[in-house]
């Protein structure tokens, strides 16, 4: 029959009907099943989103992507399809369901590998994120970062960026670079012990070209992440240098680092390379301590370490500086709290670079509108974009809403939260886009356990950031010390609309990498 037929089929009518055939598959598969019967079909979200995952790979390429999730949410309420399997939820209780459980990362993040090798924060199954973040869990702690054996690291930093603050006091400073400086300064020193390489020695010189290839390295990070297909395409011979300086400039500390850990460890000097390495002195040579990290992923995960802590920190401080130069009346309250608490109300002169110690600094009671600020600036200035994870085997039910009935999330689907949506949840933060350290003094004890349930800055769950505890005390310190000695003022000539505005990406910095302020001392200052 079927001979038959084609032989007296005209040849023509076969390619139409074939063609027909084929466009009519296509038309269901890319259109019409993802539209009406998929079982996200029932979740909101934009018509391009529902039929292609490019939409939002073009809006993340126009660095939009942020922005225009947010938008979504304003339109379509707590959940919304952005991709044919993908969905965005801006509800807290989802936290638990989602972060809490642990569910595995998707391959956005597989990319993320420094000299040739994955990190912890690479990984995508949990059980090996669990293997990669053992060793220097420890070391991260709270009660770590606050020991004498790490606490004193950290107060010489910020010892290092108080004498930079002097130096250049009454002029118009890129706080930003300073910061990043500082932030390196930091990890690196917990990282290498004495044999770390200070930016801060020379903030605008050594400082700036290492923050430069820093930034020039992570400049693909689109294509890293988005389309990685395209990578060796269209990463460029000034990149793969500044990538090769960057991996130089760590590899040079880790080596030091390494052939001193005898010396060090004698000292009582603890240090992420003891994490991975010890000294054996009947043998005379250092040790591997666990089978996954030999040198090249201790180098790989330590570099991930001070890629991750210089931007996060940085951006925080940045905008809180900014914050309280355009807004002096918040300043100067801060400060009356700062130096009545710290100082007895005297400023503390600029050429003291010796800081107040953190266990005054971080206590709440004691400083509770100092912490406003902070949990102002973690909710409106998180440096990180969305936390896209994988549905596992067992699905995810999306437990309904005014507007969306109740779905199950299939396996295999990507869920993600983007903190940046989370926290302008205008039901729990009124006139959200505001900066209000005041709200978080005046709400109840209820609304404040709903406001910090809304907070993610560092993340939540096993994959919650590993160097929060640090960067924490990093800005604490960093606050209040500058704050007793400075009154911070608007640069004159900067764009703050334009070149200070916030970069819509992964990781949110200032667009132009710059923040402009001025710092004028407070014994020669009139305050407002």
């Amino acid at each position: 029959m079927l001979p038959e037929f084609l032989s007296e089929t005209n040849p023509n009518s076969l390619g139409v009907s074939v063609c027909i055939v084929i466009l009519t598959s296509a038309l269901y598969y890319f259109v019409i099943y993802p539209l009406f019967f998929h079982p996200l079909a029932k979740i909101p979200g934009p018509l391009p989103c529902k039929i292609t995952k490019y939409w939002l790979i073009y809006k993340s390429w126009k660095e939009e992507k942020i922005g225009y999730v947010q938008s979504l949410h304003e339109k379509y309420g707590s959940i919304v399809r952005i991709g044919p399997d993908q969905v965005d939820i801006c509800d807290a209780s989802y936290i638990k369901d989602i972060y809490v459980a642990n569910f595995d990362k998707t391959d956005f993040f597989a990319h993320f590998l420094f000299f040739g090798v994955p990190c912890a924060f690479s990984t995508i199954e949990k059980e090996k994120h669990k293997e990669f973040r053992k060793p220097t869990n420890r070391l991260y702690t709270k009660s770590k970062i606050c020991s004498p054996q790490v606490m004193p690291r950290v107060e010489k930093v910020i010892y290092d960026t108080l004498s930079v603050f002097h130096q250049y006091h009454n002029h118009e400073l890129n706080i930003f670079l300073v910061f990043c400086d500082m932030a390196m300064d930091a990890v690196t020193s917990i990282s290498f012990g004495p044999a770390y390489d200070p930016l801060l020695a020379d903030p605008f010189g050594k400082g700036k070209t290492i923050c430069g290839d820093f930034s020039i390295q992570s400049s693909p990070g689109f294509w890293v992440t988005e389309m990685p297909y395209w990578l060796d395409w269209v990463v460029t011979k000034p990149v793969k240098e500044a990538t090769k300086r960057c991996h130089d400039w760590v590899e040079r500390q880790f080596n030091a680092a390494y052939q001193k850990l005898g010396s060090t460890t004698s000292k009582g000097v603890d240090i992420v390379l003891n994490s991975y390495f010890e000294y054996d002195p009947e043998e005379d040579k250092n040790k591997q301590l666990t089978k996954l990290f030999d040198q090249t992923h201790a180098k790989s995960e330590i570099y991930d370490h001070i890629v991750a802590g210089h931007i996060g920190t940085s951006t925080i401080l940045t905008y809180f500086f900014l914050e309280m130069a355009s807004q002096p009346e918040v300043q100067e309250k801060l400060r009356e709290e700062v130096m009545k608490q710290l100082n007895n109300n005297e400023p503390i002169p600029t050429n003291n670079f010796n800081p107040i110690g953190y266990s005054v600094i971080d206590d709440e009671k004691k400083l509770p509108y100092l912490h406003a600020c902070l949990n102002e600036n973690f909710r409106l200035f998180t440096g990180v974009g969305q936390l896209p994870r994988v549905v596992p085997p067992k699905g995810m039910l999306f437990r309904g809403s005014e507007i969306v009935p109740p779905v199950k999330i299939p396996c295999n689907s990507v869920v993600s939260m983007q903190p940046w949506s989370v926290h302008r949840v205008a039901a729990v933060f009124p006139n959200p886009n505001k900066y209000d350290p005041q709200r978080w003094l005046e709400a109840s004890e209820v609304q404040l356990k709903t406001m910090k349930s809304h907070l993610l800055p560092f993340g939540t769950g096993a994959r919650m950031c590993l160097g929060q505890h640090l960067a924490t005390a990093e800005v604490k310190m960093i606050m209040a010390n500058i704050l007793c000695r400075y009154k911070v003022q608007l640069a004159d000539d900067f764009d703050y609309e334009k070149d200070g505005a916030m970069r819509d990406f992964f990781v949110t910095v200032p667009k132009s990498e710059k923040m402009m302020l001025k710092f004028i001392p407070l014994e020669s200052s009139t305050l407002f």
